[in-house]
């Protein structure tokens, strides 16, 4: 069940969330040492600066770039440099053009010239950017600058942010830790960071932790029906099937199984744990509403569960029709095996007559069975024949032929009752002729 490339960019849309530029609240003592800013804005920069970003205000993009670019042309020091082309930096972004965006923060990077907490928060915003316009590689470059250069705690997000990146790489060892640091940060995470931990354990195939994460996902979106079957798949994968059948006997009381397949999941798990009549409940329910299809293959799973719960009469009315519609004889001969334990002797020879004349792969067997319900019925002919056919099998030559001796010892002493029976008649008749003679 491994994801592909393009599931992966489906679900890293999803959890690297846009954060507009703000300093983080996080913080926390550091011995690391802070950037100074190079310089200070002089008033006639910073009115202008005012004016430009009137414009962003206003929506006018095209003029505030052009301003800034003006702007920028006139200016020498490199800390008001670096501040016109954080700027420009945001209107690119105003106007979707990522490769411009990132093209000026990295200008402005270059300068070394800004704060620390502008610095740190313009490496977040470039990986930001880069991670948007698909260069991974450099958004991994930059997010581990950010991490390794922050004096203050970094938000949630950014953890998320970089192991979305080493999931995109395929470095679900690396990613994993990031999003559990975003987790612990959050009180309430976001369903898309359980969605990426989920994707990150199962690629790593640690099944017991996918379980957990799915245990809260179902929690915080029980409406989702998909968490529910993907934890009962999970579980029944780890072999917790209890856990699994309960999973989904819950997923089916609210509506939630609506396929062939999960019907089927939650009848052979039943099966699995020996709760026949819940199976066939189940698959009956199926059939009721039309998800499952009255076939061969369904009618024969269904005729199981119930010989399983012993509920003989229900599992003959499917196992026939079953049988009606397979090219084979194998439902037959199940049917005949019904039968014989059942003592029915003449549906016995009938089903298996069928069964033997549509092809099954114990034919020596079925030849056996019927052999014995011939007898029964009193045909000891035709059950002769029946087990001396049974006798060209490797699987019923054995029982065959102790049936043979059996039904000739029988024979046998049938026979001899017979004659005892002739002499006492004969010599009755012998001793009452002197009798009337006298």
């Amino acid at each position: 069940m491994g994801l592909n490339r393009s599931t992966w960019a489906a679900l890293l849309i999803g959890v690297a969330v846009w954060c507009a530029p703000m300093a983080s609240t996080f913080a926390q003592d550091s011995p690391k040492k802070e950037r100074k800013a190079a310089g200070t804005l002089s008033e006639t920069t910073y009115r202008q600066l005012e004016r430009i970003h009137d414009l962003i205000g206003k929506n006018k993009n095209a003029e505030a770039l052009e301003k800034a670019t003006a702007l920028k042309d006139r200016i020498r020091g490199d800390y008001e440099k670096a501040v016109v082309m954080q700027t420009i930096a945001f209107i690119y972004i105003g106007q979707n053009n990522y490769k411009g965006a990132i093209a000026s923060f990295e200008e402005a990077l270059k300068l070394d010239a800004l704060p620390q907490q502008p610095y740190e928060q313009m490496l977040y915003n470039v990986a930001q950017l880069y991670f948007q316009d698909g260069q991974t590689d450099k958004a991994i470059q930059r997010m581990e600058q950010y991490f390794s250069e922050a004096t203050i705690d970094p938000p949630a997000d950014a953890h998320i942010l970089l192991a979305s990146a080493y999931a995109d790489r395929k470095r679900f060892g690396d990613a994993l830790p990031q999003v559990d640091k975003a987790i612990a940060k959050s009180k309430t995470p976001k369903e898309s960071w359980l969605q990426l931990k989920l994707a990150l354990h199962y690629e790593l195939k640690q099944y017991p932790q996918c379980a957990e994460v799915l245990l809260k996902l179902v929690s915080l979106v029980p409406d989702k029906q998909d968490y529910w079957k993907q934890l009962a798949s999970i579980l029944f994968e780890i072999k917790r099937d209890k856990e699994s059948l309960a999973v989904l006997a819950l997923a089916e009381r609210q509506g939630f199984l609506e396929k062939d397949s999960e019907i089927r999941n939650l009848a052979n798990i039943y099966l699995l744990l020996e709760i026949p009549y819940k199976a066939a409940a189940v698959l009956q329910s199926g059939l009721d509403s039309k998800i499952l299809k009255a076939d061969e293959k369904t009618l024969s799973l269904l005729g199981d569960a119930w010989t399983m719960a012993r509920e003989y009469g229900q599992a003959e009315k499917v196992l026939l029709q079953a049988a009606s519609l397979s090219e084979s004889g194998e439902i037959y001969y199940r049917l005949g095996q019904i039968y014989v334990e059942d003592e029915r002797w003449k549906e016995a020879l009938s089903a298996l007559s069928k069964a033997r004349a549509k092809g099954i792969k114990k034919m020596g067997d079925a030849a056996y069975l019927q052999g014995i319900a011939a007898f029964q019925s009193g045909n000891s002919k035709l059950a002769v024949d029946l087990l001396r056919n049974a006798q060209q099998y490797d699987e019923s030559r054995s029982a065959a032929g102790q049936w043979l001796n059996h039904i000739a010892q029988l024979e046998e002493m049938e026979a001899q009752k017979a004659s005892a029976a002739a002499e006492a008649t004969t010599e009755g008749d012998e001793a009452a002729e002197p009798a009337a003679s006298n």
